[in-house]
């Protein structure tokens, strides 16, 4: 798990149907911001799914968002 130091987490208001979306920074410092209109529960699972595309390396490889949600 990553901790406060490798990475920020805000809860903030999304439109539509999006639960959370991961932004690096120009330094490679990555922030989570996850719908605070979500329960409990599914803020936790937006935050498990963003973790894992950081552990990934997701935002530096050549695949589609599509191939990447797979």
């Amino acid at each position: 798990m990553l901790t406060e130091d490798e990475c920020r987490v805000y809860l903030i208001p999304f439109p539509g149907d999006i639960n959370a979306a991961v932004r690096i920074d120009n330094e490679g410092f990555p922030s989570i911001y996850i719908n605070d209109a979500l329960s409990p529960a599914a803020k936790k699972r937006a935050y498990l799914h963003e973790i894992r595309h950081i552990l990934r390396n997701d935002h530096y490889n050549s695949k589609s968002i599509e191939e990447v949600e797979r």
